[in-house]
């Protein structure tokens, strides 16, 4: 058995110092080849030096959830959908829910990989529909998982609808929303699953998104923010824009959104460079007005 084992080895091009073939033979393995090569010094291939025998990756998270799948999201808070003593109330914008930067959700919870947003949106029901469905396609039963970081849609969405005359006070509602700002954790991903497995296609459905996002994972995202925090803690010129707001130089203030006084030029503007987050880090440029 020992000298078969040998034998398949050599023809599988691994290079065998010959010091180790009376190792393999004392205490040979069924199971365990590669951790005996490692043991023997022969952890490179014969015509591939670069390629290592390094076991395989330990995964985390392998206990499996009831659903394994992303659950259908509803379209319509319940508590509208049965008949409720009062109406739906409807709302105003409020724009300052997509606007900022997120502070409490930021981190994966399984410590894998997801998709964050990088900049400030609206999520809705169709949005929820296409990360199902694409996500769905490819999670494998039993093997991984993925769980929603944002809430169902609960934010109304008012239209007036096409071809209606100017006026008439608030329009219906048409729809709801989840507001996103930039930051926050959308999606992540669990089980017995590789990186290069699962980024193609978190990078889809980052195409599906109304917003900026980014597929990552935990080791990019921890490097991310330490980038951007060693950029901060290393800026060689004192006059930057929070410097200004704050010190109301030229009397900026009188001039300067409430916004602005909040988070310094940043996740306010669409047609702003500083709106996505880690811009310094990736070096990404502002493209134009949308």
């Amino acid at each position: 058995m020992t000298s078969l084992l040998t034998k398949r080895l050599l023809r599988d091009g691994f290079a065998i110092p010959r010091w180790s073939v009376d190792l393999l033979q004392v205490s040979p393995t069924s199971s365990g080849g590669c951790l005996l090569l490692q043991a023997a010094g022969a952890s490179n291939f014969k015509y591939f030096k670069d390629r290592q025998l390094t076991p395989p990756k330990k995964f985390e998270n392998v206990v499996m959830p009831e659903r394994t799948r992303l659950p259908l999201v509803q379209r319509t808070p319940l508590i509208w959908q049965h008949g409720s003593a009062m109406r739906p109330p409807r709302q105003t914008k409020e724009l300052w829910r997509m606007r900022g930067e997120e502070t409490v959700h930021t981190d994966f919870k399984l410590g894998q990989f997801g998709i964050v947003a990088v900049a400030g949106g609206m999520l809705k029901y169709k949005q929820f529909e296409a990360i199902r469905l694409l996500a769905g396609k490819y999670l494998k039963q039993g093997n991984a998982f993925a769980i929603y970081g944002v809430e169902a849609p609960y934010k109304p969405i008012t239209n007036h609808g096409q071809g209606k005359r100017m006026g008439g006070g608030k329009g219906s509602i048409s729809e709801y929303g989840t507001p996103v700002k930039a930051g926050r954790v959308i999606l992540e991903v669990g089980g017995k699953i590789l990186w290069e497995e699962a980024r193609p296609w978190l990078n889809e459905i980052t195409k599906k998104l109304p917003f900026k996002a980014i597929a990552v994972n935990a080791e990019m995202l921890k490097n991310l923010n330490e980038e951007e925090k060693r950029l901060t803690e290393t800026n060689q010129n004192p006059i930057t824009f929070e410097y200004l707001v704050r010190n109301n130089m030229f009397d900026c203030q009188r001039q300067l959104s409430p916004y602005d006084k909040i988070w310094f030029g940043k996740f306010v503007y669409l047609d702003r460079q500083m709106n996505i987050k880690w811009k310094w880090v990736t070096g990404e440029r502002y493209k134009g007005k949308r």
